[in-house]
């Protein structure tokens, strides 16, 4: 796939571009809008760029590369929470390569629900208590 200078367009739409493509299988035309949304926001550093990066070889069955780009992400933005829960998610013991639910980051993020609240007694020693709901 050849994109021309007006084709490839904007940082965002070359990203969402992306996005779709990983979620229809087809890894070439993932890679081309990638390595144009790298070079669309090259001075930047975007964690976005990465992370795709790092979903495309997940499903290429590349894990070793899968996480170098999740690090990749982090550390250009280590407030970038796709990366981290990617990178969380094939590290963990209970990882399984057959059901991939990557975070791609083009969802908005949820504020995290705290279920428990710490309470201190009479003698400043910390509980944790289940928050009523």
């Amino acid at each position: 796939m050849i994109f021309g200078t007006d084709a490839h367009g904007s940082f965002e739409l070359l990203i969402e571009q992306a996005v779709n493509a990983l979620q229809a299988k087809d890894y070439p035309a993932a890679k081309e809008h990638l390595k144009y949304a790298m070079f669309e926001n090259a001075n930047a550093n975007a964690p976005e760029v990465h992370n795709l990066y790092g979903v495309l070889a997940e499903f290429t069955g590349d894990l070793s590369l899968a996480g170098k780009h999740y690090r990749a992400a982090y550390a250009l933005d280590p407030a970038y929470k796709p990366a981290s829960r990617n990178l969380e998610r094939i590290t963990s013991f209970y990882y399984n390569p057959g059901d991939t639910n990557p975070d791609f980051g083009d969802k908005p993020d949820t504020e995290e629900i705290i279920n428990y609240i710490l309470e201190f007694d009479n003698r400043n020693i910390g509980h944790l208590r289940k928050r009523s709901q």
